[in-house]
């Protein structure tokens, strides 16, 4: 099936893990090779993406490196990790805010002009089934919290400008193993503080692998998903039991 893709741009901000965009060299370098196993047009820039200059910094390089604004972005930036309100200080909701919308707030301002003109653009938030159904097992009030913000921040884009051709949609990913969640648990233990619940039951009973969650941002990210806006969709096997 033809995504419609080819020659196109993608942008992946915070993601160490088109052109992408983190903080740490190592993983960017290492994600890179392993893009140009598959395409030889890959490229990476360390910057800090909940500061407008860095997505400057991030917009330039890739007009540098192809020729283009970005034709995708996909945004990829969590908060902070604290187990709880009382833990979470008033400076840490300041830095998960700046994390988890003010990164979004940024590339959006840079990109729209363009995507407007061109009249096709896809902007890509990956999320967390917290904001379908707020983390219990521990409280991470931070991600509760700002992930959620994300999520109406990318509706009411939708809603503005879905109009020209542009698409803005969330992906609300569960439990994938790449050792988040194992971290979570063993930071917790670490600061003696007890699970409140066990996590939820996985439907399918394993946990996402990675190439699961980004099939179905290739997806959004394509031709064909072009009346699919403002959504919040979960990749979960099953995590979340709400209609």
């Amino acid at each position: 099936m033809d995504l419609g893709l080819k020659d196109k741009v993608v942008l992946v901000s915070g993601g160490s893990s088109g052109i992408v965009v983190a903080r740490r060299i190592e993983p960017l370098q290492e994600t890179v090779k392993l893009v140009q196993e598959i395409t030889t047009r890959a490229a990476y820039v360390s910057a800090d993406m909940t500061q407008e200059d860095g997505v400057k910094t991030a917009i330039a390089e890739s007009m540098k490196a192809f020729g283009s604004m970005p034709d995708v972005v996909v945004c990829n930036v969590r908060s902070l990790i604290k187990f709880g309100f009382e833990e979470a200080t008033a400076e840490d909701f300041r830095v998960s805010s700046e994390q988890c919308v003010l990164s979004v707030v940024h590339l959006a301002k840079a990109v729209l002009p363009h995507w407007k003109a061109r009249g096709w653009g896809r902007f890509i938030n990956l999320g967390s089934v917290c904001t379908l159904e707020p983390h219990r097992w521990h409280h991470i009030v931070l991600g509760n919290t700002f992930r959620l913000a994300a999520v109406g921040l990318l509706r009411s884009l939708s809603n503005e400008f879905s109009s020209f051709g542009i698409t803005f949609n969330t992906v609300a990913i569960g439990l994938v193993d790449t050792g988040t969640a194992e971290k979570i648990i063993k930071d917790g233990e670490a600061h003696a503080i007890p699970q409140a619940e066990p996590q939820p039951v996985i439907s399918m009973r394993r946990p996402g692998i990675p190439e699961e969650i980004a099939a179905q941002v290739l997806f959004l990210a394509s031709e064909r998903a072009s009346y699919i806006t403002g959504q919040n969709i979960p990749v979960d096997g099953g995590w979340t039991r709400g209609i």
